[in-house]
Parts: structure tokens; sequence; C-alpha cells
């Protein structure tokens, strides 16, 4: 299509050269292409050195485990001693007999069977009594020493007896810890990918300079109708991998992208930043979608993993299909844990060619995109 710059007629056949009115040269109308592909990744998106003004980087200071642990560990206590010798009170065995004829009263004489019965209830009474006196020291011993010193160290005695089981449960922990993405991918790796779909997994087999410094194991299924973007995942590219659905000739339906941004590996570290890589990455998408404007951002989840992103519109015009809505999806991706210093940028596309969708909410959530985020995986160490 050709247009007139002085009185603005324009002209279908691309051939023509000048106005047949006025005679003008006749130039052509740059059309928008929204089949371009998004150049704007992680080499554009990497927060700054420094925080942005009006998003001042803060951290959050987590308790020491292993600290508190180690306090609970030097918790006082109150010792008991084990074995201190033979204790209780006098009976009936300690108190010797008087020899057979022998009388236990002065000036009295008896027979040796008469006087050792008579001398029966006394000695049955001086033990009874000793046994009570000692039950009632015993009792109070009980109720005025022991047992106030028994309150007072209850909980410490508690702590130091749960002190080796709290600590062998952060070593399990630590294990489990170790193990998340075991157990990540034990759980979600039970997805079944449905009939039609062929996997991706990412590889270093080609990969180049910012990619290959930040490269990120993950895998994928995607519809094996979708097409793979050639200039995507080799030495160059600006993403590891472009899947795109096409209505012939070559109109994009849907696509979907992997890039990669800056990381501290979980979402946590990550979240002061989020807001600064929207407004960067927004900057750069401004200048290659027409009537662009970011609709919403805040917190996702991909599967279990805590994401961040944000949704935009765009409108391009003129296009051999009438004016295009174009709708899109960024999810920033922590690999979610630590010491993982690249995270994924997930970035998906949509047009109002694609029959399924009716606005930027229905990206990833309907059409054929659901099965990617669905079957998407960081893999495991």
């Amino acid at each position: 299509m050709k247009r007139c710059p002085k009185c603005s007629r324009t002209f279908p056949d691309e051939s023509q050269k000048f106005c047949t009115v006025d005679g003008g040269l006749l130039i052509s109308d740059p059309v928008f292409d929204p089949n371009m592909t998004i150049r704007a990744t992680a080499a554009d998106v990497s927060p700054p050195l420094q925080p942005h003004k009006d998003h001042a980087t803060t951290s959050r200071e987590l308790p020491d485990l292993n600290a508190t642990i180690a306090s609970m560990a030097n918790a006082p206590t109150v010792a008991f001693p084990r074995k201190t010798g033979p204790t209780g009170t006098t009976t009936a065995s300690d108190i010797p007999l008087p020899p057979p004829g022998v009388s236990t009263l002065p000036g009295t004489t008896a027979n040796p069977r008469e006087k050792a019965k008579s001398n029966l209830p006394l000695i049955l009474g001086a033990v009874g009594l000793v046994l009570l006196l000692g039950v009632a020291g015993l009792a109070g011993v009980f109720f005025y020493v022991i047992k106030p010193r028994l309150t007072k160290s209850q909980d410490d005695l508690v702590v130091m007896q749960d002190a080796p089981q709290a600590e062998a449960r952060n070593t399990n922990t630590t294990v489990e810890n170790i193990n998340t993405k075991s157990t990540r991918e034990d759980s979600e790796g039970a997805f079944v990918p449905p009939p039609g779909t062929r996997k991706f997994a990412n590889s270093t087999r080609n990969l180049d300079g910012k990619l290959s410094e930040h490269y990120l194991d993950f895998s994928f299924y995607y519809p094996e109708t979708w097409q793979t973007d050639a200039k995507a995942g080799v030495a160059g590219a600006s993403n590891f991998v472009k899947v795109e659905r096409r209505l012939p000739p070559d109109f994009t339906q849907e696509n979907f992208a992997v890039g990669w941004y800056t990381s501290k590996g979980t979402f946590e570290a990550d979240n002061p930043t989020f807001p600064r890589l929207v407004e960067l990455l927004g900057t750069n998408l401004a200048k290659s979608f027409p009537e662009y404007r970011k609709v919403s951002e805040g917190p996702t989840k991909v599967n279990s993993l805590d994401a961040y992103e944000f949704r935009f519109v765009s409108l391009s015009k003129g296009t051999e299909k009438g004016d295009l809505q174009v709708w899109g999806r960024v999810i920033f991706l922590p690999a979610g844990f630590e010491g993982q210093t690249a995270g994924a940028t997930l970035i998906m596309l949509a047009t109002s060619l694609a029959p399924e969708l009716s606005g930027v909410e229905d990206v990833g959530e309907k059409g054929e995109m659901p099965v990617i985020l669905e079957s998407f995986r960081f893999a495991t160490k």
C-alpha cells in the first residue's frame, strides 16, 4: 500500500511511483510486524548495581536456625544424683535383738521366750514410728525442695530433652532442602504429557555469550504443531528457546520464549528487584509494540514455584488480517534455591487471531499455551 504525501490518497499497486492526481512521489507506510521476536531479554533487564531511587532494595533478616539450636542446647538444667548409696528408714531387721536370757529392761528377769515376746510390740512400735517420720520427712523434702525446682526447671529440661531431636530434625530439614529439587521433580514429575506434544530440554551445546554464562537447565512440553524459532538457542541468540503457533502464511496466534534475568535464587531475595525489572523491560517493549500499555503486575505461581509477572496490551494496525490486538505476559521465575544466579524470564505473546482468547487475562490460561506452563520444570542437580 502506497500513499501520496501531498493529497494523502492511497494506492494499492506497489509498483506505482507517482500520484495520478497531483503527480506527487508515492511512499510506503511501515506496517508493524506482530511476529517480531522480543529482543529485550535478560541482557536488557539485568538489575542495576545501584537500586533505583523509586525502588530501594531492601532485605529481610532471617533467624539463624543453627544459632537457635545452639542456644537451646546450652540451656540450664537441674542435675540429680543417680545413686548415692543406701537410703531409706530403719527397719526391724536393722535393730539388734538381745541375746537369749538377757532382759531389755533393768531389774527384770524372765524366760527368754517371754522376754522376746514382750519386747516385740515395742520393737514394732519403734519401727512404725521411724517409718512414719521417714515418710513425713520425704514428703516435706519433695513438696518444699524438689517440686519447686522441678517446676522452675521444667522448660529447661524439656529443651534439653528435645535439643538432640531438634538438631536431628534440622539435619533432616537440611537434607530435605538439599533434596527440594528432587522432591519438586518427584511431585511435579507426575505430569503426563498429552498426545500430540513434544519435549524441549535446554542444552549448552550451541550457546555462547550471556546465554552460556547464565545457562538454565529446564524443560517443557509444547504442541507438536507449533514451530520452533531457528534464531533462538544458537550462538548470538537472545533467548534460549522460542516456540510459536502460527496462522498461515506467517501470522502469530501464540508464542512462548525463555530468556534469563540476574537472580539471587529465591523469590524472597529477588522480590525487591522485580518492580525495577518490570520497568526496564516495559520500557524496551514500548519501543517495539505500538500503543504499548501495562495493565497489571504482581506475584504469581508457576506450578509450585513463586514468581512475579506483568501483563500488557498493544495494537497492530493495517496488517493483511486487519487491526490485531496483541496481548503479552512476562513472568520472572527464580529457580527456588540459593546459589542460583540466573532466573528464567518466560515471555508469552498472543493475538486476537487465536480464537480461544479474548483478552490479556487469557494468555497462558486458554488456547494451546497452558500445557507449556504446566509442564515447565527446572532440572535437578
